[in-house]
């Protein structure tokens, strides 16, 4: 990110975007179909329990904020990853005591390679039938995502007698996790890795071939009167509309749950100073 004494607001302007599914909704129904007949048990509701989920997503700050995540660790945290983060913990000595799961492509099922015992495995029901197959023996239970849309609904609600608690909100894993640990009965959540933006010339804080192409947009953040304290961050288009839908959970829910966001990353910054996005004219 950078910081100026001053800018032209001119030159910015205000962003919309939205999101897509990185899978057709044919093959996301054909999983959901298959997946949910395969005897695990759905997420369900639970009571408010007194723990500390820590919530690790992928961003690059994790590296800054280990100190930090260790230290909410050995505070008694439980530790969910997504994606990427839960290998990213095993690495750095840190047990998972979960870890979510979304894509619907093939490709993610490598993040799962490594079993940690005790740890629970949250599958999408949407996800590919290889993550289910290789968490076989694991302690798994299954969510719905609902991302394709009222067919999905349709087919998850038949199968299980209108008996469902889907997590809709949110075009990332990161931001749909939020809501699924609060069904968990987590209202206390410390986040650390959901930046929504570059941070040294990394997009996560460990390779990710799936984001190696990714389109970057400058995006300025202007606390309201305050040019003097803008910041331009670097982000992709997917990291924007997750900042956004981040930014639209807050407004609905937020009074279901205690966030703590760590790091310097964009959604960080833009909860302290209270910043709308800005796009850069031109871009």
């Amino acid at each position: 990110m950078d910081t100026l004494e001053k800018i032209d607001l001119s030159q910015t302007k205000k962003i919309e975007l939205e999101g897509s599914c990185n899978t057709s909704d044919e093959i996301l129904i054909q999983q959901v179909n298959h997946n949910i007949r395969l005897g695990f048990r759905q997420v369900k509701p639970h009571n408010i329990n007194p723990n500390m989920a820590i919530l690790v997503c992928g961003g690059p700050s994790l590296e800054l904020t280990k100190e930090a995540l260790i230290r909410s660790s050995w505070a008694g945290g439980k530790i969910i990853c997504v994606n990427g983060a839960y290998n990213w913990c095993i690495e750095n000595n840190l047990k998972p005591s979960a870890c979510v799961l979304l894509d619907a492509r093939e490709t993610s099922v490598r993040f799962l390679e490594k079993d940690v015992f005790g740890c629970r495995y949250l599958l999408a029901s949407q996800c590919h039938p290889k993550a289910f197959e290789i968490c076989r023996d694991r302690d798994v239970l299954i969510w719905h995502a609902c991302s394709g849309g009222d067919q999905e609904v349709e087919v998850i609600n038949e199968f299980y007698f209108g008996h469902t608690f889907p997590v809709t909100m949110g075009t990332t894993v990161g931001i749909r996790s939020i809501s699924l640990l609060r069904m968990l009965g987590f209202n206390k959540i410390q986040i650390f890795g959901l930046d929504s933006c570059w941070l040294d010339d990394k997009n996560h804080a460990y390779d990710q071939k799936e984001n190696e192409n990714d389109k970057i947009i400058p995006v300025w953040l202007r606390p309201d009167g305050r040019d003097d304290k803008a910041q331009r961050f670097l982000c992709s288009p997917w990291m924007i509309k997750q900042a956004e839908d981040f930014l639209e959970l807050i407004k609905e829910r937020g009074n279901l749950f205690e966030l703590s966001v760590y790091g310097p990353g964009l959604i960080a910054t833009m909860l302290r100073t209270g910043a709308e996005i800005q796009l850069e004219t031109g871009v």
